[in-house]
């Protein structure tokens, strides 16, 4: 294979050529469930009844709190909840002054309605009543009732456990505002103290120690509750074995400039192979005596020596500064719950905000909600966006194998949308352990995370287990104890800090403005499944995420057969990048005239979240499409609906699963299946999304379709948006965008053409502006065997 040293390349659309506005479009056909007739008034009748008891809440309510609006719970028809139909049932619960009253959601289609008087609830009535007019609207809702809060089986909590209140979210300031004064005051007489958390900007969540039963089913008829639940609680639990191997104490070499990585851990201590590393400062949440440097150290000594412990080239670290941050006490002397380990994460990383990479090895045991992403994910979301930084996050541990059940999901600490998720494989087997060598080791957690999120989004070596004679057997991963003795240990908490690591490496070698979308998509466009594992694709999508990524030189670098082009840009609501004249090599010509070659896409966008939107958390989506089109024609602008003078005529897109050979969709085995992705799994509102395809492998009748050697290629990435997002934005004048980072690479998979100078050229010649990747230090590139 030809020798990787010629970097990747930035390149930038053209501005005005590449640009485009989104035109109109939609149907007006009647969707096949929308009732009529009989049918259609005995719903509109179901649905009035409930709304009977709203007269009787807003006749009753307490007057101190007659602001607190009604709460309504709102059943859709799975047929009915795409974007196209959810504007008609806004409408039907507009109210006389009040508009847009869908709040939030539990699930994909249960919606929770506010209604904020007597009048509002006469106007839905009467909207319902006139059912000829509302035919959709009105098919589309199934049920309608009054919203009752979740609250967990609460006994006499004799063990004093913290409890969680989370009020609604009117999205409305002055009303939330006078919810929580309302609230501290309703508790403050009942004797309850209780104590504001803060997660994210959409969460209202207050929390209450050592309350009694009684006391908890007092507050339970508050009008704005939403749930009580237990506080969850955090661990670091692990188990150490001495593993005999002595390693050489690295230093770093004077006045040389290194990556920082931040530890949200336990602690570091100060050995003789961590001290050099560890930057003068630091953060604590703890005094001495309450930490306990154990498992932070061990995720440290991964970070600094992970590759020499195993004697493996994993990551590529050459060294790294490392600054820790103690967020977590000693659990044999205090517990923590979640609303202190975010306040002090949050408090670290605010307080250092020249540090980007972050390494978060702790989890809870709970396994993440199918549908609705948990409030610690949530959290750990809005600390990056505003401090814009990334997580990298281990996916937790579970203990299932040892009774010989299936792995549990994700833990809820894991489902975090814009943290980069990190499982474990196995990286060597013994004779007791489960997990052949590569694969998912026993006892990591899996996908898919909530509304069929992709997480882990990596994995990488955390070790292995098994079971002799009734008790867990380890095999662990090397690492170093506070004491500087050699050990090992299993864990997700121990793959994570190798990814960590590899991210802080790739940032300090791209000497690029500081972009936590490229940074995670550098790392998953590299992400192969490793080798002998023969799962089904979309298995491997589950338990591994996009694989295990390569080292950071193998990453930045491209051999003169292949090409790697990044993309970094913004779209605003309303338009989108078509970028004509793709520089795809011209010369992946084969012999009966198709082009060919294995193509590799990425797309990493940083998504708009909403908290209170259940499955629709993730509220922005991009899509993409990628290929080829026979020439470009001319469009008539003074239609109304044609808004772009010009565009691409016969456009195929390459990357659909349905273009390739089933027999080649469900190849294990062959050296490409460890590059082959999932093309069709659910991507919309997915914000990473990642294709590779070998164009030979396309069914014979799309390739005379797509690949004939006269065709051109395009790129198109398009923003769209769900109806929450756009609604609100039109009320609070929110411009809706998305930064976003495409990768795509290109490579001649026969070796026979200078694919790197080709597209070079290619770039030149049609006005792209682009560039190297900025490296730390100056390369001396051989191009066609002439040193540069």
């Amino acid at each position: 294979m030809a020798k990787k040293n010629l970097p990747v390349k930035l390149f930038q659309k053209r501005q005005k050529i590449d640009d485009r506005r989104v035109e109109g479009g939609g149907s007006k056909t009647i969707p096949k469930w929308q009732l009529d007739g009989e049918e259609l008034q005995k719903r509109a009748n179901s649905l009035l009844e409930p709304l009977s008891e709203l007269d009787t809440f807003f006749e009753n309510r307490n007057k101190t709190r007659s602001f607190i609006p009604a709460t309504l719970r709102v059943d859709i028809d799975d047929n009915a909840i795409a974007k196209s139909h959810r504007q008609d049932i806004q409408k039907l619960f507009n109210g006389q002054f009040s508009k847009n009253n869908i709040i939030g959601f539990i699930d994909s289609n249960i919606a929770i309605v506010k209604v904020d008087s007597i009048e509002d609830s006469k106007v839905i009535k009467k909207k319902i009543n006139n059912y000829h007019r509302n035919p959709k609207a009105i098919s589309a809702v199934e049920t309608i009732e009054i919203f009752e809060p979740f609250i967990a089986d609460i006994e006499e909590n004799k063990k004093n456990e913290t409890v969680k209140i989370s009020l609604i979210d009117f999205l409305n300031y002055e009303i939330n505002n006078a919810v929580k004064i309302s609230f501290e005051k309703y508790c403050k007489q009942k004797s309850i103290d209780v104590v504001e958390a803060n997660y994210s900007s959409g969460l209202i969540i207050y929390k209450i120690k050592n309350a009694t039963k009684a006391q908890l089913d007092s507050i339970s008829d508050f009008e704005a509750l939403e749930s009580i639940t237990f506080m969850p609680k955090y661990s670091v639990g692990m188990d150490l074995l001495n593993s005999g191997q002595d390693i050489e104490v690295k230093e770093p070499i004077k006045d040389e400039e290194y990556p920082i990585i931040g530890v949200l851990d336990s602690g570091i201590a100060k050995n003789q192979y961590l001290s050099p590393w560890l930057l003068d400062r630091n953060f604590s949440s703890y005094p001495e005596d309450l930490v306990n440097p154990t498992h932070g150290s061990c995720v440290s000594s991964i970070i600094i020596y992970g590759d020499d412990l195993e004697g493996e080239n994993w990551t590529g670290n050459s060294g790294c500064k490392l600054f820790d941050a103690t967020v977590f006490p000693d659990e044999t002397k205090e517990s923590i719950d979640e609303d202190e380990l975010i306040a002090n994460i949050r408090e670290a990383i605010k307080k250092n905000s020249d540090i980007k990479i972050w390494n978060l090895s702790l989890g809870t045991k709970s396994e993440a909600d199918l549908n609705d992403f948990s409030d610690f994910g949530k959290a750990l979301d809005d600390i990056q966006i505003s401090n814009e930084v990334i997580i990298c996050k281990s996916t937790g541990n579970c203990r299932n194998f040892e009774r010989g059940f299936p792995k549990s999901r994700i833990a809820r600490s894991g489902d975090s949308i814009r943290s980069l998720v990190v499982g474990s494989i196995a990286h060597s087997k013994n004779e007791n352990d489960i997990a052949d060598v590569n694969h998912p080791s026993p006892f990591t957690r899996i996908g898919p995370g909530p509304a069929n999120s992709i997480k882990p989004d990596l994995v990488s070596y955390g070790g292995n287990a098994g079971m002799n004679g009734g008790r867990r057997v380890e095999n662990g991963v090397k690492a170093i104890a506070p004491d500087g003795s050699p050990v090992k240990i299993i864990g997700t908490s121990f793959s994570t800090p190798r990814v960590t690591s590899l991210l802080s490496e790739l940032n300090f070698k791209v000497r690029e403005k500081f972009n936590p979308t490229l940074l995670k998509a550098l790392a998953i466009h590299s992400a192969k499944y490793p080798l002998g594992v023969n799962f089904p694709i979309n298995e491997k999508v589950n338990q591994m995420g996009f694989g295990i990524a390569s080292s950071a030189d193998e990453i930045i670098y491209n051999d003169p057969h292949e090409i790697t082009l990044i993309l970094q840009e913004n779209i605003n609501k309303g338009e989108f990048i078509e970028i004509l004249d793709f520089p795809f090599p011209e010369s992946l010509i084969d012999d009966e005239g198709h082009f060919y070659g294995e193509v590799k896409v990425t797309l990493v966008a940083q998504p708009v979240l909403r908290e209170k939107q259940g499955a629709e958390y993730c509220q922005s989506n991009l899509d993409l499409m990628f290929g080829t089109y026979e020439n470009i024609k001319d469009r008539d602008t003074t239609k109304s609906n044609i808004l772009n003078p010009f565009g691409p005529d016969d456009t195929q897109n390459v990357l659909l699963d349905s273009n390739y050979k089933s027999a080649y969709i469900k190849d294990t085995e062959s050296d490409y299946a460890r590059e082959r992705v999932l093309l069709n799994y659910g991507k919309k509102y997915q914000p990473v999304k990642k294709y590779s395809v070998n164009l030979s492998e396309m069914k014979d009748a799309r390739q005379r379709d797509s690949l004939a050697s006269n065709r051109k290629w395009y790129a198109k990435i398009k923003g769209t948006y769900r109806d929450f997002a756009e609604t609100r934005s039109k009320e609070d004048g929110e411009v809706l965008n998305q930064d976003f980072t495409l990768i795509v690479t290109i490579r001649d998979t026969k070796e026979q053409h200078q694919v790197y100078n080709e597209v070079s050229r290619l770039l030149a010649d049609r006005n792209f502006l682009h560039s190297n990747i900025k490296l730390r230090e100056e390369i001396r590139i051989d191009v066609q065997g002439k040193n540069n």
